[in-house]
């Protein structure tokens, strides 16, 4: 794909220097095979290729990369390349669906708007939102952008890029809105994934997450079953993926007699038992694979109270936040008016207040 086509619809315009928040300069024929051209700092000189169609700012192996972001960006590679895009063609239930509808109307859509899907993975979120008419703009880690430009390449008013959410190469006050499902608990550092994602909103723009909870103000059970959970993961973490993929596969039939079908045959007359069993959302199999090692193969993974999502929404500067549970935090806020500031965007807060972690360095 020439290199003036992944940057067809302006998408250049959005970008800037991850390094120095520098104007690029686009360079078309680097003189490599595997290349269409090059992004080029006016400012530092640093260069960005674009493989594919894609401007790739995340490079592997880079010194800015901490050893946890890598491992990070192996696995979701691994997942994408996997089920990216039988996920799509077969129509797996996603949560996201839900998350949209827990959103008031007309928070993540409207034509003449622009927003980020960061964390897109293989493109599924990209699909269904670009339906809304808005210019809509997927960023991921992992190679999962690879399959979610293929599927997308149709829609004009969809683009993707390759880049770490810690260095985003996006101009600040770009965004109309943001959404991020189901990715910041898994960074290194939340707190600094919310701020770099809130100063990339326009003002009065929405930031809506997906966070894992902590089950502070679950049962006894519940939450014994989570320290469980973190105990195992800090094994099944280090696994070779593919071992790990196995091994999740087991683990199915025992998931789907235990949880899935027991919840799926009491949800009409017992709804409240069956929304407190795990992986109640689907009864099949594929996705149950899916979903445990999702569950068991990241580094990294923070669990949040209803007051830890709060937190990290106003020290990010953002006010006006609303937190909804399901199977987690469905939650938003606002970026102030210019010249405002989020109620309790200065005070002096612990690193992550309300927050705990399962975290393999």
């Amino acid at each position: 794909m020439p290199s003036d086509v992944a940057m067809r619809n302006g998408l250049l315009s959005y970008l800037v220097c991850p390094a120095c928040q520098g104007e690029l300069s686009l360079v078309n024929g680097a003189g490599r095979p595997d290349e269409e051209g090059r992004l080029v700092c006016d400012r530092c000189t640093s260069a960005f290729p674009i493989r594919r169609g894609i401007p790739r700012f995340a490079i592997p192996g880079s010194p800015r990369q901490s050893s946890v972001t890598e491992r990070t960006r192996r696995t979701y590679t691994f997942t994408w390349r996997r089920v990216g895009q039988r996920e799509i063609e077969e129509g797996w239930e996603k949560d996201s669906y839900r998350y949209e509808a827990l959103l008031p109307d007309g928070l993540m859509s409207g034509k003449g708007k622009v927003g980020l899907d960061a964390g897109c993975g293989s493109g599924a979120d990209l699909l269904r939102m670009a339906a809304s008419g808005a210019q809509l703009i997927g960023v991921d880690l992992s190679e999962g952008v690879d399959i979610a430009a293929r599927v997308t390449r149709h829609l004009s008013n969809v683009h993707v890029v390759q880049a770490d959410i810690h260095r985003l190469p996006f101009r600040p006050g770009a965004f109309d809105f943001i959404y991020s499902f189901g990715v910041l608990h898994h960074l290194p550092d939340p707190s600094e994934g919310f701020r770099q994602l809130a100063r990339l909103l326009k003002p009065g723009a929405p930031l809506v997450t997906y966070l894992y909870e902590d089950l502070s103000d679950r049962s006894r059970i519940e939450r014994g079953a989570l320290r469980m959970i973190r105990a195992i993961r800090g094994i099944s973490s280090r696994l070779p993926a593919p071992a790990l993929h196995v091994l999740c596969w087991l683990g199915v039939p025992v998931v789907w007699l235990c949880c899935s079908m027991p919840a799926h045959l009491l949800r009409d007359r017992f709804p409240r038992v069956a929304g407190h069993l795990p992986f109640r959302h689907t009864l099949r199999w594929p996705v149950l694979a899916s979903d445990l090692f999702d569950r068991f193969a990241p580094p990294v993974e923070w669990r949040f109270s209803r007051d830890g999502v709060t937190n990290l929404y106003r020290h990010a500067g953002l006010d006006r936040v609303e937190i909804r549970r399901y199977r987690g935090w469905v939650s938003w806020g606002f970026k102030p008016a210019a010249g405002g500031m989020a109620e309790g965007a200065r005070a002096e807060h612990p690193r992550y207040a309300g927050a705990s972690s399962t975290e393999q360095k």
